[in-house]
């Protein structure tokens, strides 16, 4: 094929190539573009909140919470006045009937043994909340807890709003690297409620 033959074929391709880009360039400007986690506003994290999920993303990848294994389920409420409390019930959990009054302490060994594993797979803690708009962090200030050595600890992490979900990220850092963890938590109550 000489020059003149092949210029002749490109110059007959280049118009069919223009329309085909000109009718396809509209959906490459159409195709949605995943939303970026925005800092949230004191304002938006008042109310309750369940927890969808905890996620570690650790230097080896996807790992499960020690603490609350897989699907825990939890509550998250913050109140206007500056007080929080939160639950997380790790699964499974053991079983223990409810009893109709307080046992008398100590309890028999049997019994010690089912409640330490109750108390294992459970953790809540009450305290005062504040919020830095600045950094989107939110800071736990702990006047009660299931653990006493807790009480007057505080607690600070980055919050981001996701999708309507509200994402606290903390990182750690481990002898074998850095270990994120994300805590999901979706709106069950508006703050007007």
């Amino acid at each position: 094929m000489n020059n003149s033959s092949a210029r002749m074929r490109i110059g007959s391709i280049l118009p069919i190539l223009w329309l085909i880009f000109l009718c396809g360039a509209p959906y490459l400007v159409a195709v949605p573009q995943p939303t970026q986690p925005t800092h949230a506003t004191r304002q938006e994290l008042i109310g309750a909140w369940r927890l969808v999920s905890i996620q570690i993303e650790g230097p080896k990848g996807p790992t499960v919470d020690p603490f609350y294994n897989v699907d825990p389920t939890g509550m998250l409420v913050y109140d206007a006045s500056g007080w929080m409390s939160v639950q997380i019930a790790s699964q499974p959990r053991p079983s223990m009937d409810a009893p109709a009054s307080r046992p008398a302490r100590p309890h028999p060994a049997d019994i010690a043994q089912i409640e330490a594993a109750v108390l294992d797979t459970y953790y809540a803690y009450v305290a005062t909340w504040e919020f830095d708009p600045a950094t989107s962090t939110v800071t736990h200030h702990i006047k009660t807890s299931l653990i006493p050595g807790e009480v007057g600890m505080s607690y600070s992490q980055a919050v981001t709003l996701e999708h309507g979900n509200l994402i606290f990220t903390s990182r750690r850092e481990t002898p074998a690297g850095v270990s994120v963890q994300k805590k999901v938590w979706k709106r069950v109550s508006s703050p007007t409620d």
